[in-house]
């Protein structure tokens, strides 16, 4: 992996059981293969790696700000 262009960190929720520790959340070009994006979810209890192609990683991409957009024109709505 190479050096991460977006380093997250946040809570993660894991389930089995259900629990909520400090992680982080990177996003990185493979070193070994130029052409895939890493998404990687990461704390105590290891490193959990995605292999995404370009279309893969700009899909979740488009929803992750569309959702943002969504969540954020709710949250301006109910303070007016």
């Amino acid at each position: 992996m190479t050096a991460p262009k977006a380093d997250l960190k946040t809570n993660i929720t894991r389930d089995q059981p259900v629990t909520q520790t400090a992680g982080s959340i990177q996003v990185a070009k493979d070193a070994l293969d130029e052409s895939a994006v890493l998404l990687s979810f990461g704390g105590e209890w290891g490193t959990t790696y995605a292999e995404l192609t370009p279309a893969e990683a700009q899909s979740i991409a488009a929803a992750l700000e569309d959702t943002a957009r969504e969540l954020t024109e709710k949250e301006e709505s109910t303070d007016a």
